[in-house]
């Protein structure tokens, strides 16, 4: 299974995207980074320009474990809501700060909240390609949330025809409708029998598993709420069940095998782009 990690703090890229970037994520994905090391599993990172920026030690700490780094845009802004030149500036900025921290080359896109429409879809995929980016991990084959999601997997093969590998989020099929799994607020919600129940038709070498370091901080709702009021609505979709988080994903990992998206599908060619990165 793939092991993914979208990298970016609670507060500026979900409550408001003009708040700074605060500390919490790089306590948060620290943490994440012991819990893998412990199962001796490495994984890949999508890392938003923004945390980037302002914690480049912490992209230093990523890359010194193993992991990939790709990328999670700038400012986790939906791409449908940016112009084609807002997304370019974007990529351009949040790309090259990755490889100029690291010194490894960026083959690897996820749009923040999976935020990929049709009508956007010819200029997002050849920006992607503009910046050296080979594939994609944006596509969730599910409409269960009207901001993202897609009915058919005809999206798949309009991407690849833009020159981009292209790896879907995992769906279980449950009563003919497909259901997210091995995921995000998916994973959270869901008790762990439920996920492996869901899980056991999936391909356990090429499907993917994604989270957010934030998830594992279960203090965050108490000491941010007292700063700024999250809606009642906000509050029970992006805190329940962060306590369950950890003990799931220690079970997670001790029952599946894991990589990242380089070691299994690209580590020769990545090997040999990265002496073109600067160090």
């Amino acid at each position: 299974m793939i092991f993914t990690a979208d990298i970016e703090d609670w507060q500026q890229s979900v409550y408001d995207f003009d708040r700074d970037v605060s500390s919490r994520v790089v306590r948060n994905t620290s943490r994440l980074l012991d819990i893998l090391d412990s199962h001796n599993i490495t994984g890949t990172f999508f890392v938003q320009g923004m945390v980037a920026e302002k914690f480049p030690r912490l992209i230093k700490a990523i890359a010194s474990a193993g992991h990939e780094l790709a990328c999670h845009s700038h400012s986790h802004r939906m791409i449908y809501n940016l112009t084609e030149a807002q997304f370019r500036a974007e990529m351009q900025r949040s790309v090259g700060l990755l490889e100029d921290i690291s010194g490894e080359k960026v083959i690897g896109f996820r749009a923040p909240t999976f935020s990929v429409r049709d009508d956007i879809l010819d200029w997002y995929c050849d920006a992607l390609r503009e910046r050296g980016i080979i594939y994609d991990s944006s596509i969730m084959l599910a409409t269960v949330r009207s901001c993202y999601g897609f009915t058919d997997d005809s999206i798949l093969q309009r991407i690849a025809e833009r020159g981009l590998d292209c790896y879907p989020m995992s769906v279980s099929r449950v009563l003919g409708k497909n259901l997210p799994v091995m995921g995000g607020g998916y994973f959270r919600i869901y008790p762990y029998w439920l996920s492996r129940w869901l899980a056991r038709d999936l391909n356990h070498t090429t499907s993917i598993f994604y989270m957010h370091p934030y998830e594992l901080d279960t203090h965050e709702y108490r000491e941010v709420s007292q700063q700024v009021t999250i809606p009642l609505k906000m509050a029970v979709h992006q805190f329940a069940r962060r306590g369950s988080i950890q003990p799931k994903l220690d079970k997670l990992l001790q029952d599946y095998p894991f990589h990242s998206f380089r070691e299994h599908y690209y580590p020769d060619k990545v090997e040999t782009m990265a002496g073109n990165v600067s160090q």
